[in-house]
């Protein structure tokens, strides 16, 4: 049975969030969408930062929240917990951390909250400073911390108060490259560590495919997608989910300027011969053409591939790959029919390596 059980339901003028979630224990879920969609909005009503309203006058939908076979929040049977009583660990895009607080009361606050006696409360602090490589800082002030310090205490003190269910808004978008590819990092490794549920909500497709189990699509107050990484990237079921998943992304391990795959037998060049060690590249479906026979040219990266799927986009077709790596393409409807493409045909993909960005993973 799924540990998170959700009918989020919430009403503002004109606009309707109605989506449904179910995440199970030790599952981390991505909630994506864009602009306006109602993300953030999911999240402050699983918080119970924002309730939700019933519209059973109007024939409307009403929501019920659940979490490891407790009611949180059901407009319907009069029931709302409040946030401090739902044993849920949140952690914001601004932190929000207490500037009047040290470090270590930040974190050992959430369990304070929850009731737990002082010294114990400092006792989970300073553990879970130790685990987030926090310790010299426990005296500091949250002025004196740098963006990343600050989203690392703001997840020890989530992780402090010990809740069923961790939540994240927009925990990366605030930070520069260096300490969003770092604390991307620390996160992946707590988030695998964390029993319960756990869901983040991001813009950020590398932060979405990196991070989660499973993505939520949320557009215009509904879902329109559900499926893991693999499947959403596969099988697009909207333009937006389309442009979304048209990011090509791979793990891999970089020396002197080519990545080897870390799920693939295959090798990319890419231009930045600096890069040592665990990376992140990503490849636009745009940048990648396709040729009837091996091509010839200035492109570093070309390989025999198979067309696994054609879709119609509007004024491009999106074009997957299959073998040796899973890829998104997108061409023109002219060169579908020039080059006569159609599932199970056989084509050289190429790419150049300026055209791969790359960063350290």
């Amino acid at each position: 049975m799924s540990a998170l059980e959700a009918h989020v339901v919430v009403r503002r003028d004109d606009f309707l969030l109605d989506v449904e979630l179910s995440v199970p224990a030790g599952t981390t879920a991505a909630i994506v969408g864009p602009n306006g969609a109602g993300k953030s909005t999911t999240l402050n009503a699983l918080a119970g930062i924002e309730p939700m309203t019933r519209t059973d006058h109007d024939d409307g939908p009403i929501g019920r929240i659940e979490l490891n076979g407790k009611v949180l929040d059901d407009p319907g049977a009069a029931i709302f917990v409040p946030p401090r009583l739902r044993n849920v660990g949140i952690v914001f895009q601004d932190n929000r951390l207490f500037a009047h607080m040290s470090v270590h009361d930040n974190v050992a606050f959430s369990a304070r909250a929850r009731g737990q006696h002082r010294r114990e409360a400092r006792h989970g602090a300073t553990h879970w400073l130790e685990q987030l490589d926090l310790a010299e800082l426990a005296d500091r002030r949250p002025a004196e911390l740098s963006g990343g310090q600050a989203q690392r205490v703001a997840m020890a003190r989530a992780l402090a108060s010990e809740p069923d269910l961790l939540l994240f808004d927009e925990p990366l978008s605030a930070l520069d490259v260096a300490a969003r590819t770092e604390l991307r990092r620390v996160l992946r490794t707590h988030l695998d560590g964390f029993a319960g549920p756990r869901m983040i909500v991001t813009h950020d497709p590398a932060d979405a495919f990196l991070l989660a189990d499973q993505l939520h699509v949320i557009e215009n107050g509904r879902v329109t997608q559900v499926g893991t990484p693999d499947e959403i990237r596969r099988r697009p079921a909207t333009p937006y989910v389309a442009a979304l998943a048209g990011t090509n992304l791979f793990a891999g391990t970089a020396r002197a300027g080519r990545v080897n795959l870390d799920e693939h037998v295959h090798e990319f060049t890419i231009a930045d011969t600096t890069l040592d060690g665990p990376v992140v590249i990503t490849v636009h479906p745009r940048t990648v053409s396709l040729h009837p026979r091996a091509p010839e040219g200035s492109q570093r990266n070309t390989w025999a591939t198979r067309v696994d799927l054609l879709e119609p986009m509007g004024d491009t077709v999106r074009v997957t790959l299959n073998v040796p790596i899973p890829l998104a393409v997108d061409v023109t409807p002219g060169a579908v029919a020039a080059l006569e493409l159609a599932p199970g045909m056989e084509v050289w993909a190429a790419v150049k390596a300026t055209e791969i960005s790359a960063t350290t993973a």
